[in-house]
């Protein structure tokens, strides 16, 4: 110990500046290795930092492409619906169609049983307006046993109804001329006054018919909506068939005459089937 003090006093000046140099570098190298370490962890931060831009980039762009596919398959899955769905309206069409044409048919041949004289069911194929006058054709000809002057009628919210008569035949179809047409003519019989005339057309499928010659003392007794029938006079038209109901009524002081507006039981616009009579013959 007294070793210790005699050095210390002898070398006391060069014993403080050996401590407070190593002191010194001591603190140096804690120093240092903070800035090292700070560096580095600053380092790190700036890489942390760009590898998270890095992946949220990619996270993103990732999600685009997902969210373009998962479109692309909704957009192809759409199409797809829409086309089961055109499908199944034109599906459904057919059969409210076909509903409709099996009521149609049924209702047909209900009447056709009612008719009572033998006859040949026929279809509409075609309308035909000329110059000279209007025609129908059906999907029955010569070979179905139709002739020319057969009459033809059809059915229409529970009426019978005279449609006109054949005028031409082929082997497997026939033109009809209707009851619109100015060249028809039908004798005809107010249903309840039982008064006579002569029906024909205006030329015209919008124009009501006309009954010529009824007799003027019959003009009290005729209501609107009276009904006219054929009167089977000379005709080749079968007694009792409806022709129209009366619209008006027309008669002038110095004629012998009346003429009546009839309009017509059948709906030309919506036909689509008839019945040929074979008493025409």
């Amino acid at each position: 110990m007294l070793k210790i003090k005699r050095f210390y006093s002898e070398h006391k000046t060069g014993t403080v500046l050996g401590i407070l140099l190593g002191v010194a570098l001591v603190l140096l190298t804690i120093t240092s290795e903070r800035r090292h370490l700070n560096i580095k962890e600053t380092g790190l931060s700036v890489f942390s930092v760009f590898q998270t831009g890095i992946n949220q980039v990619e996270n993103f762009f990732s999600r685009t492409f997902n969210s373009i596919n998962e479109l692309k398959k909704l957009k192809i899955e759409y199409d797809e619906l829409q086309d089961k769905l055109s499908e199944y309206k034109i599906i459904e069409r057919d059969l409210v169609e076909l509903r409709q044409e099996n009521k149609i048919l049924r209702e047909q041949l209900g009447f056709s049983r009612e008719i009572g004289i033998n006859h040949i069911p026929a279809e509409i194929i075609g309308k035909d307006p000329g110059n000279v006058f209007n025609t129908i054709a059906i999907n029955r000809g010569s070979r179905h046993g139709v002739k020319k002057d057969m009459p033809v009628i059809a059915f229409q919210e529970g009426f019978q109804g005279l449609v006109g008569k054949v005028v031409s035949t082929g082997l497997f179809s026939s033109q009809v001329i209707p009851l619109y047409d100015s060249t028809c003519y039908v004798a005809a019989r107010l249903q309840k006054s039982r008064y006579e005339g002569l029906v024909s057309g205006m030329g015209s499928l919008h124009k009501n018919l006309i009954m010529r010659y009824v007799k003027k003392r019959a003009r009290a007794e005729i209501k609107y909506g009276d009904l006219v029938i054929t009167s089977g006079m000379n005709s080749i038209y079968p007694k009792g068939i409806y022709i129209g109901r009366v619209r008006a009524v027309w008669g002038k002081t110095y004629e012998t005459s009346l003429e009546l507006e009839v309009e017509p039981i059948i709906d030309f616009s919506k036909l689509e089937y008839v019945f040929i009579l074979e008493s025409g013959d």
